[in-house]
């Protein structure tokens, strides 16, 4: 008798931890939730061998990556915008201390706590995958 007590408590935590887990995963994410510090973590390819991305709670973005080349280290300082979107994170970013026609629009997969950026290879390699993690 004592197990069907215990069956309407027990059901109602199954429905209870189902409810968590069945929540909305593609609820907006704000900049604001996000912003902060995120420094590279690992990189595939021929990526930078340090880097950093704040992201601000007004959805603006700002990029420092070093690389190390065969020729010469060089440093690189991007600024722009990014949004998340389910489970993307884009950016749209120009170089910082010259006026660019240009801008980079890169995308990468939001993780939480993580995100990538993927982007083609400059010297026809594969793809570089730069994962960053927040501080």
């Amino acid at each position: 008798m004592r197990r069907l007590h215990r069956v309407p408590r027990v059901l109602a935590l199954v429905a209870a931890l189902a409810g968590t887990a069945c929540s909305d995963s593609t609820a907006p994410v704000t900049p604001a939730e996000v912003a902060g510090v995120y420094t590279l973590a690992s990189v595939t390819g021929r990526g930078p061998s340090l880097g950093t991305f704040i992201l601000t709670a007004d959805g603006r973005a700002q990029r420092q990556a070093h690389f190390e080349t065969r020729f010469s280290p060089y440093d690189q300082q991007l600024i722009g915008s990014f949004k998340i979107e389910g489970g993307t994170i884009a950016f749209e970013l120009i170089p910082r201390d010259v006026p660019a026609d240009f801008v980079w629009p890169v995308k990468g997969q939001w993780l939480g706590s993580y995100f990538t950026i993927t982007y083609p290879d400059p010297a026809d390699g594969p793809n570089i995958v730069e994962l960053y993690r927040r501080q």
